[in-house]
């Protein structure tokens, strides 16, 4: 088990990461859920990590598989889509804004992410909302380069056809 400063470095560098890739796949509470589930992982792997971006890297990828667990056990349970959207607050994702336009913004974009289903919603949320690049996320989710070059261009477009 990892010594407690490395749990706080590492959730203070990497929390707020971890936090924004959750709520884009589940419900806030499910989030928490997956947030600590990231991190009890985190402290209990033994391996020491090449470098910081590697850790951010491993601890996103875990995080992610978090919540496509959690979805699937949503799915188990027949929760629908609205329902989901119902128990996301805008204060969670880090909007102050309370106006109606807002709100529909945040159901439009998460709606067209749900749509896009995996692959590519992994890919595309790890390139536009994370930054990282087309060999990074290959190295990550150990895909063929070219491949994740498609996924993303793939959702890009989706993501351009249902919000428009």
């Amino acid at each position: 088990m990892k010594p407690s400063e490395d749990i706080s470095r590492a959730m203070n560098e990497h929390g707020d990461a971890v936090w924004r890739a959750c709520v884009a796949y589940v419900p806030a509470h499910d989030a928490e859920d997956a947030l600590q589930n990231t991190f009890l992982k985190y402290a209990m792997h033994d391996q020491a990590f090449s470098s910081a971006s590697y850790e951010r890297a491993w601890l996103l990828r875990v995080a992610i598989n978090e919540c496509k667990d959690a979805l699937k056990a949503a799915r188990a349970k027949n929760v629908s889509l609205e329902s989901r959207l119902e128990t996301y607050n805008d204060h969670l994702l880090g909007i102050q804004d309370d106006s109606t336009q807002t709100e529909i913004g945040v159901k439009r974009i998460l709606e067209a992410m749900d749509a896009l289903g995996d692959p590519p919603k992994t890919q595309v949320y790890l390139a536009l909302v994370e930054g990282y690049t087309a060999p990074e996320i290959s190295e990550m989710t150990n895909m063929p380069e070219n491949t994740v070059y498609s996924w993303i261009s793939r959702g890009r477009k989706r993501l351009r056809e249902v919000l428009s």
